[in-house]
């Protein structure tokens, strides 16, 4: 048989593991604990408010109340907001032993499917979506409308973070409809908080069978869904 010729480029964007320095890894760490400690403050965000009120804690709720209304104005991005996006996106894939992000195709900034909108499925979910918020900071995915739950993304904390570090949306219905008619890019792990249950370092395992929701609007809308 006549040797295949690959019909599409790749392009690799990588951080081999020789070149992380231990304080550039010391960084990257902080990177995932500020993720994770903004996670979960968003959580109980509400109890902490009801306490500071309860126990007249004036400061601690003049404090929460201010990123509540932060986190809610719209704001374009401007020089602290950018110093966070570029310390995360440069220091969090270092605090892996490597990381790479390859693209089958050119990357999306350039390549002839950044034509067509584009819904791309992330998997796996994991405990705290790390993959996801890799590709969340990441310079080629900047045009793309990373979505996350909806109670998340209404929590103070995380919805302020998030929207300093990328660009941020809600995966309810009604959100995704409007971001898909205005002709965005989306970005979403469809296996949601049932996926994240069945995590595990050994087995790949994808909550997908009864997630068919996202399917159905881009096949109305004319969506290409690209597997992540």
């Amino acid at each position: 048989h006549p040797k295949m010729e690959p019909t599409k480029s790749v392009t690799t964007i990588s951080v081999p593991p020789e070149t992380i320095k231990p304080f550039e890894k010391l960084l990257g760490l902080s990177c995932v604990g500020i993720f994770i400690l903004t996670w979960i403050s968003s959580c109980v965000s509400p109890i902490l408010l009801l306490a500071a009120i309860m126990h007249k804690w004036y400061i601690t709720t003049g404090i929460i109340l201010l990123i509540t209304i932060m986190s809610h104005t719209p704001w374009k991005k401007g020089f602290l907001s950018n110093c966070l996006m570029n310390f995360i996106r440069y220091y969090h894939p270092r605090y892996y032993n490597g990381a790479t992000v390859v693209y089958e195709g050119e990357s999306p900034l350039t390549g002839d499917e950044k034509k067509k909108q584009t819904f791309y499925a992330i998997h796996p979910h994991g405990a705290f979506c790390i993959g996801w918020s890799i590709l969340f900071v990441s310079p080629e995915m900047s045009h793309v409308r990373f979505c996350f739950s909806p109670i998340l993304f209404q929590s103070p904390f995380f919805r302020l973070f998030s929207r300093c570090a990328g660009n941020p949306g809600s995966a309810a219905k009604p959100d995704m409809i409007k971001y898909m008619k205005n002709g965005e890019d989306l970005a979403l792990p469809p296996g949601g908080f049932e996926e994240a249950t069945l995590t595990s370092p050994s087995v790949d395992r994808v909550y997908i069978k009864k997630r068919a929701g996202f399917i159905k609007l881009c096949l109305k809308y004319g969506i290409a869904v690209r597997p992540t």
